[in-house]
């Protein structure tokens, strides 16, 4: 064979494998549309708050796993700021918000709006607000009312004779606290257990519930039996109140939510509970139903109640603590 026609079969040969390889390949707009995955924007009320911040962790270790893309923005802990991150995600055309509102009917109709143009709408880490029916797919949540309950009970356990005591709410407006107190209200109503006093900071701010507690110790002293603050890092704010003041370390505190600090505290103070929600366990049913909805699977549930864990010193060794 001369070296001409040898060459020519050697161009035809790479011609057709190049045809072949190009039919079997998928265009470049093919294969990226494959690989394009729906997008997850995860709207905390305070990116700062360790319960949210640690919430982001986890919607990042599982998007791979549950088929998103996540971003975040942060509603930074202001009803103004979180309405323009929702209006940021629409603008960006995101397929799924996350909100975990810090009002949940103040930032109702910027939902609204993002339902409206084509988006699915999750609430996690606490119940949609009443009232805002249509302005959200779905939420996933412990029952706060029944932390609230729970609270109550734990109380009436310890002083089944009555007790007087106070209670420091969770941020205002907030729905989590708002429930809670609910629950608690109800909870206590008609039982020989009296609230002194009552009173919710700005925000879920460690250092505003110490400046609450601080003002209803001098007030009331050792007329408080128990405490019951609505989040675990607001009652260390407590447990300083308390051990500044002296004398008071019999003293019941009751927190919700059983973050790491949750659990520590369980273990110092000498009468701490704190009753326990699972982050990772709300995100993850959050991602899950917001991929059922964006499929319309019939599976698609609106309301997802996670139970609540509670952490006392005879319980706490059945729990691993969390990271946050």
């Amino acid at each position: 064979m001369n070296t001409k026609r040898l060459v020519l079969l050697v161009t035809i040969l790479i011609t057709v494998t190049s045809l072949l390889a190009a039919c079997a390949a998928p265009a470049p707009a093919a294969t990226e549309a494959m690989a394009k995955k729906p997008v997850l924007a995860f709207i905390p009320g305070q990116l700062a708050n360790p319960s949210q911040a640690y919430a982001w962790k986890m919607y990042q270790k599982n998007a791979e796993a549950m088929g998103f893309e996540v971003i975040v923005l942060d509603g930074k802990g202001d009803v103004q700021e979180e309405t323009k991150a929702i209006n940021n995600a629409i603008a960006q055309k995101v397929d799924v918000i996350i909100s975990n509102p810090n009002d949940g009917k103040a930032v109702a109709p910027a939902l609204k709006a993002a339902r409206d143009a084509g988006i699915v709408v999750g609430i996690a880490m606490v119940k949609a607000a009443e009232g805002t029916e249509g302005s959200y797919d779905f939420w996933v949540s412990v029952d706060d009312n029944l932390g609230g309950q729970t609270a109550a009970e734990a109380i009436m356990a310890q002083f089944p004779d009555g007790a007087t005591g106070i209670e420091i709410g969770g941020q205002a407006g907030h729905v989590a606290a708002i429930n809670r107190h609910e629950g608690f209200a109800k909870g206590i109503d008609g039982k020989n257990i009296t609230v002194l006093d009552y009173q919710n900071p700005q925000q879920w701010d460690t250092a505003q519930a110490q400046a609450i507690a601080e003002d209803m110790i001098t007030k009331y002293g050792d007329k408080i039996q128990f405490v019951f603050c609505h989040w675990d890092n607001g009652a260390t704010g407590v447990i300083n109140a308390l051990k500044a003041k002296g004398g008071m370390e019999n003293v019941l505190i009751i927190g919700v939510d059983g973050n790491k600090t949750g659990f520590d505290q369980v273990t110092s103070w000498p009468n701490y509970i704190s009753i326990a929600q699972n982050v990772e366990t709300i995100d993850k049913k959050a991602m899950e139903q917001a991929m059922l909805f964006l499929k319309k699977d019939p599976a698609a549930k609106a309301e997802n109640i996670i139970p609540f864990d509670i952490i006392t010193k005879d319980t706490i060794k059945n729990f691993i603590a969390p990271e946050w």
